[in-house]
């Protein structure tokens, strides 16, 4: 006698986990219902499968399968075959599913791929709008460096690029510390690393901070070899300060800033964040974002007037 050469729970497209669910007789009850309609579709007598291969083999294999399951007929048959397809979670079967859940991913990742593309592009294109200042003319439209809830503040900000630059740096305020405030019409101005006055930073605009425990930034900014190197003279052995070191600059590819920073950025300010800027000079030459710093200190400021220059 011919057999089936499938679990014949398989064949009749039942899942392991409501075969495992089902009592016997239940189970029973699907299968002669799935049998009489699977019948009917593939019967070679249909009008639409009438002569086919196909359709005559089809209907002999659901009859074969039946015979095995027929819990009435075959009770031992039936729980031989059942026992097998819930231990064996029958490799085709679960062949088709891990198939199925890779198109899944691949589908998934997809959608985010173009979701944080589409996201990224509209901060970057932002960027480049210029925007009036608050009680402004229309003719007098300005360039606003800050998120829109940012006024009126003072941050300390940590740079990150000189303390993996510098062996040994402190983390102390003034080794590597800038401050960067806006006023009430969201421009905003530097003081840098070592700088005693402000400047206005026209061509920056802030994107927003991700908390500093949500990534590790240094493997993530761009580097480039140093403009020169130092080396000790008559060094008695391999003494690796000596080597040149490849700096850390406070840059980031979009690549990078889309696969690991775009999910955790807010566009708010708040300490212990990294704080991320388009500087327009830099990104039409280099494409790449910019990193101003950790921010470690904020506080209310006055309101003031904007400062001259550019930076």
């Amino acid at each position: 006698m011919p057999s089936v050469s499938r679990n014949p729970f398989e064949i009749f497209g039942l899942t392991p986990s409501l075969v495992g669910e089902l009592s016997e007789r239940e189970l029973f009850e699907v299968l002669k219902g799935l049998y009489r309609s699977l019948q009917k579709a593939f019967h070679p007598d249909t009008a639409s499968r009438k002569g086919t291969r196909d359709g005559r083999d089809r209907a002999v294999e659901l009859n074969l399968a039946f015979e095995e399951l027929n819990l009435d007929k075959n009770r031992p048959s039936f729980r031989r075959h059942r026992k097998s397809y819930l231990q064996n979670q029958h490799p085709a079967f679960l062949r088709r599913n891990v198939a199925l859940m890779g198109d899944r991913l691949r589908d998934q990742e997809a959608r985010e791929e173009r979701l944080a593309e589409g996201y990224l592009s509209f901060l970057l294109a932002g960027a480049f709008l210029p925007r009036e200042a608050p009680g402004a003319s229309a003719a007098a439209a300005s360039w606003t460096a800050a998120l829109p809830l940012a006024r009126n503040v003072l941050l300390g900000l940590q740079d990150v690029a000189i303390k993996n630059n510098i062996r040994h740096a402190s983390w102390l305020l003034g080794s590597n510390y800038k401050n960067i405030e806006i006023n009430s019409e969201g421009e905003m101005r530097v003081r840098s690393v070592g700088r005693r006055d402000f400047s206005a930073a026209r061509s920056t605009v802030l994107l927003g901070c991700v908390p500093k425990d949500a990534v590790n930034i240094t493997p993530l900014l761009e580097r480039c070899p140093p403009a020169r190197f130092y080396k000790r003279p008559a060094l008695p052995e391999f003494d690796p300060d000596a080597l040149p070191q490849v700096s850390v600059l406070n840059l980031i590819s979009q690549d990078n800033f889309k696969k690991h920073l775009l999910s955790s950025l807010c566009p708010v300010l708040m300490e212990s964040a990294y704080l991320f800027s388009v500087n327009r000079r830099e990104f039409n030459s280099s494409g790449l974002i910019s990193l101003e710093g950790v921010i470690v200190k904020m506080e209310a400021m006055p309101e003031r007037a904007s400062g001259s220059g550019a930076a």
